[in-house]
């Protein structure tokens, strides 16, 4: 398996190709969530995306597993901004390197992330 982010906050790559699978990043967006939810100390974190795709939905559909809010073009603690081009680029801000060294730990550890259910997955508002 490979690196997931190429720079401190970057995912780069062919949609559908690792590291831009569905499944790569609902693993992405639970471990993102848990991160801020624990380190943070973040109860609900709010995540905001750019606009509505394969990419972002997959990685939105992780972080509410992890019991966090998903919002179209608002203000939130995290931002996923997506840009197309000969490769596509997931930015996510604000993140350091100390968080993504934490998001990687998660990713590549041998622990299951925790995931929420019931009543505490998180939602999605347009």
């Amino acid at each position: 398996m490979g690196v997931i982010f190429t720079d401190v906050n970057k995912i780069r790559g062919v949609p559908g190709k690792y590291p831009l699978t569905a499944e790569n990043l609902f693993r992405v967006g639970l471990a993102l969530c848990t991160l801020f939810v624990i380190d943070k100390d973040i109860e609900k974190p709010v995540l905001s995306i750019d606009e509505p795709n394969f990419l972002t939905l997959s990685l939105s559909v992780g972080f509410m597993n992890g019991g966090g809010r998903v919002i179209t073009k608002g203000s939130g603690d995290i931002f996923v901004r997506t840009s197309k081009g000969e490769e596509y680029v997931i930015e996510i801000t604000p993140l350091n390197e100390r968080d993504v060294k934490k998001l990687e730990s998660m990713l590549f550890g041998r622990a299951p992330i925790p995931k929420r259910t019931g009543e505490d997955i998180g939602d999605f508002t347009c």
